[in-house]
């Protein structure tokens, strides 16, 4: 009988940490953590039609991208960093990057990291970043942040990167926080 109960128990113990790990791999699988390619999330089993609904449903403004266009310099690059499980992420990021497809920014100056749900990474980009909400999308000239959209915008997203990239006194929703 002991016999009988400690096999009973090993089965539930084993059950529950296969449990466990299914879990976790569930969460990797859905959630993309750490540096990933703009491919990874546009085709993403479980994300890219999220990403194509909010890339194509996405009304430019067409009048604004023409300002932006002389400010775009060769040292521009851009960092997002997001959670893929954010819903501010997954409809301002593929909004974000149409707007740059339609001012044919170079794609490989386009950095993505994801964080988990608690906003964490595995190699502290929430640390390094200074990370305090989801999208984060840092603006970098010579290497050197010098400024960043943080979850929302101000105007739209097109007024936003108009007014940081011709230095006009952008403040992000938590500037100064």
């Amino acid at each position: 009988m002991k016999k009988i109960i400690l096999l009973i128990f090993a089965i539930l113990i084993s059950c529950n940490n296969n449990k466990k790990s299914s879990q976790n791999e569930e969460l990797d699988y859905y959630d993309l953590i750490g540096d990933f390619s703009r491919g990874e999330y546009a085709n993403h089993p479980f994300l890219k039609d999220s990403f194509n609904i909010n890339y194509n449903d996405y009304k430019l403004d067409i009048t604004t991208i023409n300002n932006i266009k002389p400010y775009l310099e060769n040292d521009l690059k851009i960092k997002i960093i997001m959670g893929t499980w954010c819903d501010d992420s997954r409809l301002l990021v593929p909004q974000f990057l149409k707007v740059m497809d339609k001012l044919k920014f170079k794609k490989n100056k386009i950095e993505f990291i994801g964080l988990d749900h608690e906003k964490n990474s595995p190699y502290d980009h929430d640390k390094i970043y200074e990370i305090i909400n989801v999208p984060t999308i840092i603006f970098y000239k010579d290497d050197m942040e010098f400024n960043r959209i943080v979850e929302l915008t101000i105007e739209t997203l097109e007024k936003d990167i108009l007014s940081i990239l011709s230095d006009s006194g952008y403040e992000n929703a938590y500037y100064g926080f």
